[in-house]
């Protein structure tokens, strides 16, 4: 006969370890925890040794508000704070801290003292330390000591964490190498350190000071961290709606390969939202090339009531009430802030994971009068609204941007359109200039259908033969919910049978050449939609399933690279492009102008040494 074992209350020790994984996996983890917890106390100074990757000492020491006797003997219990004490204080949370669960979890797998001095105490007044835990020993130690200053304060906090991880070895095995835990622990103090930038913060590791940052401005802390060069210009936007507060400092000219260099703060706390970051870099979708990211500080201010901060113990998770508005109020202030710039995001240095690349673009910006444009959903619809490749309206001067004072020099291997402007040369990239323009009419017809919401479906080109998309039967729920948008889109469509929809009519401006791998793509966007449904925001999803829609079809139904185009119509793609809302890339990145100096090409000929 098969026993099974019978369930059991797991005594104190085994439960305090396996409830301190959740918060505590690796040092940086204690050191988030720690310096939140000196941020909250009001320190305007936190300083952070390493010895060993924090795997033999971590110490955080402030210069905040400090502990008293009694708060010192409380602050290792799970579930003791001073940050709330109720669950509607949950509503109006300020602080970075709230669970009360950091200290007890760091105390369960590490040998832990603290030191601290309250406010009260003055400039003489009795510290206290609370002593690791003896083994066998039930409770902490605590006892009066002579200390000096804590970072030229009299009151403040020490905190030493020794021997992480010793006594649970399944975790220690799993942590990297030392260079690799310091270089994580970097990361969260430079992310803490963006979010306030008016306090000081100081990293050493065995010895080494790695990272020494005195109090700044936002603009000024964000450069610092992000880019290290200080040549790099800092562009800053902020946007504010009801209970929404939004502003970012952009990097101009730096990208990266990876997303390290995006850093997000939410109400002073630092984060890794998936929301947040897909409105950046939907953002900046248009801006940078595939593989690329932008070097960013994020800041909203929020309605807590409209947060929830309790996802998950590490509070690095969060949730938005309302998270359409969000996205789209981040969206819209990085597009405003990309077209402040004057220029295409990418232009400048990309790190790699070796280095800066060797080839490094021009950064100065074209300098253009055009006022800050909106995101791709803007409500305001763009001048250009027709293809028109005839000669352009004389009713009125069209502003060509930078191009506007140079001479239209010729067609350079039937791609690139070539204009003299004294000093340099511009290339206009005939293909990515003309996917622009058609891209924004599409989209501007689109959105124009949505703001007169119109229930009839858009105007359509009826097929001679329609088109036939086969489907997994077991996606046709998922299909049949998503036929009104098609509609919104100007497709005519229906469903055949159990596994195939049927494509009558398609919008006025696709082409029906190489249509059935084209619909297809469609219908497998949509699908790819609902595959992620339950895990993402549906509006931002179906917003962006409408984009990748638009430009693809901007891209096959522009001029391509190598077609001939006639002069006339050449000058008219550039006239079109600088009507545009985003004249700097094509909608999946890649420039449409690329400018060359003179004095870059007299070195070629070395005539300039």
């Amino acid at each position: 006969m098969n026993t099974f074992p019978r369930i059991k209350i797991l005594n104190a020790a085994v439960a305090e370890r396996i409830a301190a994984g959740e918060v505590i996996e690796r040092p940086a983890s204690v050191v988030k925890e720690l310096v939140e917890n000196s941020l909250d106390a009001g320190a305007s100074e936190i300083a952070v040794f390493l010895e060993d990757g924090g795997k033999g000492l971590i110490e955080v020491l402030d210069n905040g508000h400090g502990m008293t006797r009694e708060d010192l003997s409380l602050c290792i219990e799970r579930h003791a704070t001073s940050k709330l004490s109720s669950l509607a204080d949950l509503e109006n949370l300020t602080t970075l801290g709230f669970r009360g669960e950091a200290l007890p979890s760091i105390a369960a797998v590490s040998d832990l003292s603290i030191l601290s001095r309250s406010s009260g105490e003055g400039d003489s007044g009795t510290a206290y330390e609370l002593l690791p835990r003896p083994i066998g020993e039930a409770q902490h130690s605590l006892r009066p000591v002579t200390f000096g200053h804590f970072l030229n304060s009299p009151q403040g906090t020490r905190i030493r964490v020794q021997s992480l991880f010793s006594q649970v070895p399944a975790r220690l095995k799993f942590l990297k190498s030392q260079a690799s835990e310091v270089s994580q622990v970097r990361e969260w103090v430079e992310r803490l350190a963006i979010a306030h930038p008016g306090s000081g913060f100081r990293l050493t590791s065995d010895g080494r000071t790695i990272l020494n940052l005195r109090p700044a401005e936002e603009p000024a802390r964000t450069r610092g961290i992000l880019a290290d060069d200080e040549s790099f210009p800092v562009v800053s936007a902020d946007s504010e709606l009801p209970g929404l507060r939004a502003r970012a400092h952009w990097i101009q000219g730096l990208s990266s390969q990876q997303t390290r260099r995006i850093v997000q703060v939410v109400n002073g706390r630092a984060v890794r939202d998936r929301l947040l970051q897909q409105a950046i870099l939907t953002a900046f979708r248009q801006a940078l090339l595939p593989g690329q990211f932008p070097a960013i500080a994020l800041f909203l201010e929020i309605d807590p009531g409209q947060l929830d901060v309790n996802v998950h113990p590490t509070k690095t998770e969060i949730r938005f009430l309302n998270s359409r508005q969000v996205f789209h109020c981040v969206e819209s202030l990085i597009g405003m802030m990309i077209h402040r710039s004057g220029a295409p995001a990418h232009a400048g240095r990309i790190e790699t994971g070796s280095g800066a690349s060797e080839f490094q673009p021009e950064t100065e910006p074209f300098q253009t009068s055009q006022s800050p444009a909106m995101t791709w959903r803007a409500s305001e619809p763009t001048r250009q609204e027709s293809l028109d490749f005839t000669s352009p309206s004389t009713s009125e001067p069209i502003d060509m941007g930078p191009l506007s004072s140079g001479r239209f020099a010729g067609i350079l291997f039937n791609t690139y359109l070539v204009y003299d402007l004294g000093d340099e040369l511009a290339l206009v990239d005939q293909h990515a200039a003309d996917e622009r323009i058609r891209f924004e009419a599409l989209r501007n017809r689109v959105f124009q259908n949505e703001q007169t919401n119109s229930k009839e479906p858009r105007a359509s080109q009826s097929l001679l033969i329609p088109e036939a998309v086969h489907f997994p039967v077991e996606r046709r729920l998922e299909l049949e919910t998503r036929l009104r948008w098609l509609e919104t889109l100007g497709f005519e469509v229906e469903l055949f049978g159990e596994s195939t929809l049927v494509f009558r009519a398609i919008p006025p401006e696709w082409t029906s050449d190489a249509l059935r791998p084209r619909l297809k793509n469609l219908v497998d966007r949509v699908l790819s939609y609902s595959d992620r449904a339950d895990r993402e925001s549906p509006d931002v999803l179906m917003d962006e399933t409408l984009f990748e829609t638009l430009a693809s079809e901007a891209c096959h139904s522009a001029v391509r690279a190598g077609d001939r185009v006639e002069p006339v119509e050449a000058q008219s793609i550039v006239r079109q492009l600088f009507q545009c809302d985003h004249p700097w890339n094509c909608p999946h990145g890649r420039p449409t102008v690329v400018r060359i100096p003179r004095s870059r090409i007299e070195e070629w000929f070395q005539r300039r040494v």
